[in-house]
């Protein structure tokens, strides 16, 4: 999914004063027509609750907006920020951003275009898989592998030709001087800040289920043991995260970006079919994917269907009415995949 600046019609409301933190997550304000505000930042979502004039704080408020700015694991937003992308005055007078630095956090001005997506891939040779048809796209395309030293921050950074089953990390360097990444491979340690300005874009492919069951098997038995046992089959699978990170107005890294889209919609699918585990009755197709973590790949995809009893992951699916829940598979879609390209 990409992210820049949101795109919200400012909201156009005058406050008393910037926006003070209220706990770990929230910010509070109070409007210049007297009405309490709260502003909530959380695993990437911005949530604007407003109160009636003369409310408390205390009191019920509704809410004006929520959605996505950013991708899950930001966690930091200053209160000038919160103002700048709300559209929103203090005192009359727009809030002062101070510049950002790509050392100092999500960058919300629009200057930088982010696009992160997480996505269920097979233990074995499917992340190589991928690894290397991002390399056959691009005639300059580097794959490295790199440590981050501390006091100073500084980087130890070598080449890798093809990632193995147990890589959990690549860096992509593609349209970079190719000079100087030679001196940065060449170098014992260079420093984090020119490490960032020489590898930028900043292309990443990283494995973040550090291991855990995907597959929900285990929470089946568990809430089914008085239930008949069901037959299924599951198989133990990775989430793998991608991050490109460009200029927003650099003409060669939209390109770039475009020829990565393509790679991933060659490797990549949507959409989910639930089944009810007890039945075999098709409850329906579900494609809300709202952050851009539910897709999976075409070997995930390939394999399901080599037998009708397999599943991406089992779960429990609660009826619309909230009348029932069901012990339910997830299996890829028959029809055709959804472009990553519109996100």
């Amino acid at each position: 999914m990409f992210y820049s600046r949101p795109a919200i019609e400012p909201l156009g409301w005058d406050l008393l004063a910037l926006p003070t933190p209220d706990g770990s997550r929230n910010f509070a304000a109070r409007t210049s027509d007297d009405r309490p505000v709260d502003f909530r930042f959380s695993s990437g979502w911005l949530t604007v609750e407003r109160g009636d004039v003369g409310a408390s704080p205390d009191d019920d408020m509704d809410e004006v907006l929520s959605m996505p700015i950013s991708p899950f694991g930001i966690m930091d937003i200053s209160a000038e920020q919160i103002c700048d992308i709300l559209g929103l005055t203090v005192n009359r007078r727009p809030a002062i951003v101070p510049d950002w630095r790509a050392d100092r956090g999500f960058d919300w001005s629009g200057r930088t275009t982010y696009w992160c997506s997480t996505h269920s891939m097979m233990l074995r040779d499917d992340a190589e898989l991928l690894a290397a048809k991002i390399c056959a796209a691009f005639d300059d395309a580097v794959m490295l592998q790199n440590v981050w030293l501390w006091q100073p921050p500084r980087v130890r950074c070598r080449q890798i030709k093809f990632m193995l089953d147990s890589d959990d990390y690549a860096r992509f360097a593609i349209g970079c001087d190719r000079e100087r990444v030679a001196q940065i491979l060449s170098a014992d340690e260079v420093p984090l800040e020119e490490f960032e300005r020489v590898l930028f874009p900043k292309i990443y492919l990283m494995r973040t289920d550090h291991g855990e069951d995907l597959s929900g098997s285990r929470m089946i038995r568990e809430r089914s043991a008085a239930a008949p046992e069901f037959d299924y089959h599951t198989i133990q699978h990775r989430h793998y995260r991608i991050w490109v990170e460009y200029a927003t107005d650099d003409a060669r890294a939209q390109a770039m970006m475009a020829t990565l889209l393509q790679v991933f919609d060659s490797h990549f699918c949507r959409g989910l079919e639930i089944v009810d585990l007890e039945t075999g009755e098709i409850l329906g197709e579900d494609w809300t994917d709202e952050e851009d973590t539910r897709s999976y790949s075409v070997p995930f995809k390939e394999w399901c269907a080599e037998n009708a009893r397999r599943y991406l992951s089992v779960g429990m699916h609660r009826e619309a009415d909230g009348s029932r829940e069901r012990f339910v598979g997830f299996r890829p879609v028959s029809s055709s995949r959804g472009s990553f390209a519109a996100r």
